[in-house]
């Protein structure tokens, strides 16, 4: 019987050691990414409602999606209006503050350095959410929710996703190009190749 408890408190220790060990390489891969995230302090430029510039880079906000600077929306009371660049004016208005520090270690298919940007413990793509001058794309679902239920931003009128607005322009832009093609003549078609 005394051999079973001893083999059961090694296994035990051997479990306690393998975690112990598994949180410290956690910990280290952590500090090795936190050391080569690319950090920006300003100052920065709003390009769209979800892109800043900085230092010749170009920034992308994770986990937001904001209008197109071409997409119109309409108010509640129907009267359309330029989302896309109000959506970038919030943005200007919000940096402007200063003190918003943004880090990022990966880019996307654009070659933007996706970042998180932070005043403290104040989110910038969390408080884009919450206003409605964007939405939710991956993260700040709650904040989405919260300005939905209260009509802030573009919630208090109708609109596009974003996403849905640029798989559409998208189709029609493919359509028009597929008419120029059957419209015109043969040796003129090369035009409308990608």
């Amino acid at each position: 019987m005394g051999g079973n408890v001893t083999g059961g408190l090694r296994r035990l220790r051997d479990l306690g050691l393998g975690l112990a060990i598994l949180a410290l390489a956690l910990l280290i891969i952590a500090k090795l990414e936190n050391e080569q995230a690319l950090r920006f302090a300003g100052p920065f430029w709003a390009i769209d409602g979800d892109t800043l510039g900085a230092e010749g880079e170009r920034l992308r906000i994770e986990g937001i999606d904001a209008p197109e600077l071409a997409q119109i929306c309409e108010r509640a009371d129907g009267r359309p209006y330029a989302c896309g660049e109000d959506a970038r004016l919030g943005l200007r208005r919000v940096v402007a503050e200063g003190r918003w520090e943004c880090s990022g270690t990966q880019r996307d298919r654009y070659q933007r350095l996706l970042v998180v940007c932070k005043r403290g413990l104040e989110d910038l793509g969390e408080r884009l959410v919450r206003t409605g001058a964007v939405v939710a794309d991956g993260r700040y679902l709650a904040a989405e929710a919260e300005a939905r239920l209260k009509g802030e931003g573009i919630w208090s009128g109708t609109f596009q996703r974003p996403s849905d607005w640029r798989r559409q322009r998208q189709v029609e832009e493919a359509e028009l190009a597929g008419w120029g093609k059957a419209l015109l003549p043969n040796w003129m078609s090369h035009w409308f190749e990608d």
